[in-house]
């Protein structure tokens, strides 16, 4: 396809709320028709499930359990979830949906214990990292913390991806200064590293930061999603549930990439050396 239909529903999901959650993600699905329709992370969960998460993880066994509203969503369905691994292992993941069946799922890898984050007491770290092709564009996921992790970006752009895809529960931080797009001044720098990495790898990229409040975390909303040159094609503002679209293109990719394009030099296999002799000192 030489063009891909993105919607990005900015989400404020009920904790603990599963047919809630899906239904209201479906809703959107069948509204907006677009061959991809991406959630922020969670999405179908809420972000603070704690000790409750082994009883909200849904097992991806290609069945329809727990993603049944979805059978007859159109597109692909990119969202949140609790995943019930193998052995027991829970885990914090984005899963790609069709037709209310699992094609790929990405689990979180980098899982944050600082300030108000406690992720690693109830989820276990994702091991891999792995492209996915949807509607025949080939699209890297990340979720959240994997996002401030630039080894990760780099290693999905030399893996050919042409878009790359954030779920995301970001908090508000700064709400006394603001921000150059909305209240929250945090809100700048997620967007300031959507754009760099956008430019840098000429790829598209789509953050979906979701909205709401659990307790007393005011999530920061803020959702972009950023063409291949670095440019906003369309931003969400910070407070409220809405979705934004855009058309991806092969041209602007193509366009993006011309006349220098610095994926065209690149080394993996001298990062790859240097960082094992590195990780070896």
């Amino acid at each position: 396809m030489d063009e891909l239909r993105l919607a990005l529903f900015q989400h404020a999901p009920r904790l603990g709320d599963l047919a809630h959650n899906t239904t209201a993600i479906a809703e959107v699905a069948r509204a907006e028709a677009a061959d991809l329709l991406l959630t922020p992370e969670l999405s179908i969960t809420g972000y603070d499930v704690r000790d409750n998460a082994a009883d909200l993880a849904i097992q991806l066994d290609g069945a329809t359990t727990g993603l049944a509203p979805f059978a007859d969503a159109p597109g692909t369905i990119v969202t949140g979830l609790v995943e019930a691994g193998p052995g027991g292992a829970i885990y914090n993941a984005a899963v790609a949906i069709q037709n209310g069946h699992a094609v790929h799922t990405h689990r979180k890898i980098y899982l944050p214990t600082y300030g108000m984050f406690d992720e690693a007491r109830y989820f276990a770290r994702g091991r891999a990292l792995e492209p996915v092709t949807i509607a025949g564009w080939r699209v890297g996921i990340l979720v959240c913390e994997d996002f401030w992790h630039p080894g990760l970006v780099y290693t999905l752009a030399a893996a050919g991806i042409d878009a790359l895809l954030v779920l995301a529960a970001g908090p508000g931080r700064g709400a006394w200064d603001g921000g150059e797009h909305g209240d929250f001044a945090s809100v700048d720098g997620w967007e300031r590293i959507a754009r760099t990495y956008a430019h840098l790898f000429g790829i598209y990229v789509a953050l979906a930061n979701r909205v709401g409040v659990e307790g007393a975390v005011t999530f920061a909303g803020g959702s972009v999603i950023v063409g291949p040159d670095g440019g906003v094609i369309a931003r969400a503002p910070s407070h409220t549930e809405c979705v934004i679209r855009a058309t991806l293109s092969r041209s602007r990719l193509h366009s993006a990439r011309q006349p220098a394009w610095h994926g065209r030099d690149d080394d993996p296999g001298l990062v790859v050396r240097e960082l094992s002799r590195l990780t070896q000192c």
